[in-house]
């Protein structure tokens, strides 16, 4: 068969499939990746960050390992000895200059253990996407910096957190180190994360094994489904300036911009400048909770994390197919985003029935005749079979390898 006939036939089908979708009230356009975050699965949800270049995407289920969570011991236990010796310096320390050169040293070191994980995460990173490392090794890798990032955020401290360097730097009058401290956390915000969270509490034993989708290219994103709750992140180190602007007065609009929905759907939000580097987003809304970092230079979200509780999830349907009065519907998706499945009869009633990936059974639709899934990256199909019709809708998820 000539290549012409493949695409003839894709593109009837593309033609087919939206015009069933027509006719029953409903077409959602694909999800475009940008710099800045879009919609996602829905216009009735908050917009997402994505990635615009996909070098690499899998699943990977990681597993505890003993030489991890030693190694993340140790860390644990040098940063709590580095604090403690902060500690009785300064108590032993008798006059304002020993104390600043003792909080600016402490925190000299911290530039350097924030500059060495984010170098570390960047290495993984260009590793995996040249084939240098599998999946498996690159989501151990993150989970293990990511572990060592939250102990030094635990040191580095914030308003809230005695006992730590923003509140001693603080506590001695001294504004500017604490400033800088915001500024590190700011940077560690690229190497930490709810999924990365996840991997490590697996990595130690911690918790139950969880399945992991993740896509590098011009940064990296993590997704994983959690007891209903669909996770994910995204880090975007080219979203980045390393010079300083913005004014906090200047956010609000800001982050209007970057997620509109959010303008008028979120509850108790909470913006937060993070020593001119950074201004720290958080909010709540219906059916999730995100935070999210944006440069005060470029005006970019850099890092994103959601928390979405996927039974109140809206998701447009975007394909379907029809066979024996039951019909197949997929969601609007991305890569590693929560895509619907859901199965229907003629009068709209639930039908439970297998569902697989690209041939791989993914689950069972259920009672209520929906399967949520982690869609993978690129082109696959979804299929089932209904009262021996074979069913099958075709998905795109951006951006793919």
């Amino acid at each position: 068969m000539s290549r012409v006939r493949p695409l003839l036939a894709a593109i009837l089908l593309v033609v087919a499939t939206t015009a069933t979708l027509a006719a029953s009230g409903g077409v959602a356009a694909p999800v475009e990746p940008s710099d800045d975050p879009v919609v996602g699965t829905s216009e009735r949800s908050s917009h997402v960050l994505l990635l615009t270049e996909a070098d690499a995407a899998s699943y990977d289920e990681p597993n505890a390992s003993v030489t991890s969570t030693l190694e993340s011991g140790h860390a644990d236990l040098a940063i709590d000895l580095q604090l403690g010796e902060v500690e009785q310096r300064l108590d032993a320390a008798d006059n304002r200059s020993a104390r600043r050169e003792i909080l600016q040293n402490a925190t000299d070191k911290a530039a350097e253990r924030v500059a060495e994980l984010r170098a570390r995460a960047t290495a993984a990173n260009d590793a995996y996407r040249d084939g240098e490392m599998t999946a498996a090794a690159y989501v151990r890798t993150l989970g293990a910096i990511h572990a060592e990032a939250s102990s030094l955020s635990s040191m580095l401290g914030s308003t809230s957190a005695p006992g730590t360097l923003y509140s001693y730097a603080y506590d001695n009058g001294f504004s500017e180190i604490g400033t800088r401290v915001y500024r590190l956390r700011a940077q560690l915000a690229t190497v930490e994360g709810p999924v990365r969270e996840r991997i490590a509490a697996v990595v130690h034993g911690d918790r139950e094994q969880i399945r992991v989708h993740v896509t590098a290219g011009n940064g990296v994103m993590l997704s994983t489904i959690d007891d209903g709750r669909y996770v994910r992140e995204t880090v975007r180190p080219d979203n980045v300036e390393d010079d300083l602007g913005g004014d906090i007065s200047d956010a609000p609009g800001i982050i209007q911009a970057q997620y509109p929905w959010l303008a008028n759907h979120s509850t108790s939000p909470s913006i937060e400048t993070r020593g001119g580097y950074a201004f720290y987003y958080r909010a709540n809304y219906g059916h999730g909770q995100i935070t999210a970092y944006i440069d005060t230079t470029t005006e970019r979200v850099y890092a994103e994390h959601h928390q979405q509780t996927l039974a109140q999830l809206p998701a447009d349907a975007e394909r379907n197919d029809t066979a024996n009065n039951a019909t197949l519907t997929t969601s609007r998706t991305y890569a590693g985003g929560p895509l619907l499945v859901r199965m229907e009869n003629e009068a709209g009633e639930p039908l439970d029935t297998t569902v697989s990936l690209n041939g791989t059974v993914a689950g069972d639709t259920g009672d209520d005749g929906r399967l949520w899934v982690l869609s993978p990256a690129g082109e696959y199909n979804v299929t089932t079979v209904h009262d021996g019709a074979r069913l099958e809708v075709n998905v795109t998820a951006q951006p793919s390898p």
